[in-house]
């Protein structure tokens, strides 16, 4: 298949890339070229809405990273614009140009935890789906926005919309690994990410299993995660004391289970997480 990465040329999007290489024609959508990469670019930026409309054509499948990544750097009317009107767009030229499928990098965010102001708790353990989305920050709402934009191209055109909704995305690099050993000393500070990660290499597994997948549904939305929190701490200890408030707890629920559930991807496409933080941070 001819797939267009938007975003990839990024950390996350070069590993997709790679993968997807292996037995298709992949290129890429960004603002930057990445780095010892032989793949065709298009130096588009992603709110030029005439200008994705001449480019994105031709392709069987769009997946779409290109964005800001989180709502810490940049003003949050920024980051919600981006993310939303850049999505639009892809969509938009799309449609214009009858792609059939996209495939959406959401995220764990759009359940409201991760940058949120105010308290909150999950309503029951570990969350899917199903769990209510209450998002607070640009990002999550860009997300969530997003999300709904792809439904409304689905209804609009038939155009298949597939939102995968990864939470923190560790990647093998120098830098980051360094950091994730910070993170494991220091985890009570980062109970609101709900510790939950995936592997880029998972990512990316995730992103051409949904290419390769004929009969998904027209639209919907994935958890894909690791199977085990980061912290090495068992789940209901960390439950207990970082949020007693939440009393609906799965009894299958046990070890260091993530707070996440992948069971829907697991069904959907067969998703099932191969790597692990250990492996990183040998």
């Amino acid at each position: 298949m001819r797939i267009l990465v938007t975003g990839g040329s990024g950390l996350v999007g070069r590993y997709i890339v790679q993968d997807l290489q292996t037995d298709h024609e992949v290129e890429i959508l960004d603002l930057k070229k990445a780095q010892k990469s032989d793949v065709p670019l298009h130096f588009v930026d992603i709110l030029d809405a005439d200008m994705l409309k001449r480019c994105v054509k031709g392709y069987d499948v769009v997946v779409h990273l290109a964005g800001i990544p989180h709502p810490l750097n940049h003003p949050a009317d920024v980051v919600f614009r981006t993310n939303t009107v850049g999505t639009y767009n892809v969509l938009e030229a799309c449609a214009a140009n009858g792609i059939q499928k996209f495939i959406f990098i959401s995220s764990e965010s759009v359940l409201g935890f991760a940058f949120s102001t105010t308290r909150m708790s999950p309503e029951y353990l570990p969350v899917n789906e199903e769990h209510p989305l209450r998002p607070q920050d640009p990002y999550a709402l860009s997300k969530v926005a997003c999300e709904q934009v792809c439904k409304g191209f689905t209804r609009r055109t038939g155009m298949q919309t597939i939102c995968l909704r990864p939470p923190w995305i560790w990647v093998p690099e120098p830098n980051e690994i360094a950091f994730y050993h910070t993170l494991r000393s220091d985890y009570p500070k980062w109970y609101k990410n709900l510790w939950a990660y995936i592997h880029v290499s998972d990512v990316a597994r995730a992103v051409r299993l949904c290419v390769e997948k004929t009969d998904l549904p027209s639209h919907d939305a994935y958890f894909i995660c690791a199977p085990h929190n980061w912290t090495g701490v068992e789940s209901r200890a960390l439950a207990v004391q970082f949020y007693p408030e939440t009393k609906r707890i799965s009894e299958q629920w046990s070890g260091d289970a993530s707070f996440i559930s992948t069971a829907k991807a697991e069904r959907a496409f067969g998703f099932e997480a191969a790597h692990g933080w250990k492996e990183i941070m040998v």
